[in-house]
């Protein structure tokens, strides 16, 4: 009975302090205040639940990843977890700071739009990344801004009908049609200057007359004394490239782009190779770890 009898008295006061107007405000000020501490919390960054599963947004510093060429402060990838897997939009970031690639996750794995940056922080590639290979639409640029290449790819990662080639300065070098992987007799070939770089001559049906190579198959023909030749490629099945495991990448030149190790499409330990516009190697990449540890100039 004693210690109802306190209680009472206990909620009197805080009734009476209530009552004061000047009390009151200081009330509304100290609710607020804590609904402020409390939506902080809830929007904590870095935030591991009970469980040891990280949850929400997540920026790390090179203090986590340990990365070569980076202080001990500098950003190197920001985004969401949901249940300990990344999910949403991601960004990774170079040493000076520009954008490396942005990446949108779906339970853990990268899956779908991709976009990667030169270290100029122009754009280098773009496109739908899903179940580890390029689908739809991709485009490359130049580090100058100007497409390199437009592909399109169907669902299993395979070129399928129209794809652009472009030179340096912008203008097309090569446009065809391509079908479940393979060239077909649809393309035509572009000069820099945008000139024309495939002759024609006509002796009854117009024909197109193909550069000779030594990879090439010839039948030759000879029509009004003029002889034709007409070349086909060897068709060998093409094995779609999953992103995963050893791969060797060839421009439309059959010079070696890039070689080596890769995990979700990107070159973890290898080389990329660079030439001139005369085919020469004028430039190699030694990839360690996802990061480009030499550069060799021939």
């Amino acid at each position: 009975m004693k210690h109802f009898s306190s209680k009472k008295v206990e909620f009197a006061s805080i009734y009476m302090i209530l009552k004061s107007p000047i009390n009151k405000i200081s009330t509304l000020i100290c609710i607020v205040l804590c609904n402020l501490v409390s939506f902080s919390q809830n929007d904590t960054i870095n935030y591991t639940d009970d469980q040891n599963k990280k949850q929400g947004y997540w920026v790390f510093t090179n203090k986590q990843k340990k990365l070569p060429g980076y202080q001990p402060n500098q950003k190197v990838e920001e985004g969401y977890y949901v249940n300990n897997k990344k999910d949403g939009k991601w960004v990774f970031y170079y040493r000076n700071g520009k954008k490396k690639h942005i990446l949108f996750y779906q339970d853990g794995i990268p899956d779908g739009k991709a976009t990667f940056f030169y270290k100029n922080g122009t754009v280098r590639e773009t496109g739908t990344w899903r179940n580890n290979r390029w689908v739809g639409e991709y485009k490359q640029y130049y580090e100058n801004g100007n497409p390199k290449n437009h592909f399109s790819y169907d669902n299993r990662g395979v070129k399928n009908g129209k794809q652009i080639y472009f030179h340096e300065n912008g203008n097309p070098s090569l446009i065809g049609t391509w079908d479940n992987g393979n060239e077909t007799d649809d393309l035509a070939e572009y000069k820099e200057d945008g000139s024309a770089n495939t002759e024609r001559y006509k002796a009854g049906p117009e024909l197109d007359i193909i550069k000779e190579s030594d990879s090439l198959k010839l039948d030759s023909l000879t029509i009004d004394s003029l002889k034709i030749k007409k070349f086909k490629k060897p068709t060998e099945p093409i094995i779609p490239f999953d992103g995963n495991g050893y791969h060797e990448f060839k421009d439309k030149d059959g010079n070696t782009t890039k070689v080596g190790e890769f995990e979700d499409g990107l070159l973890v330990n290898g080389k990329i190779f660079k030439y001139d516009e005369k085919g020469k190697l004028i430039l190699t990449k030694i990839v360690k770890d996802r990061n480009i540890i030499k550069v060799i100039r021939e």
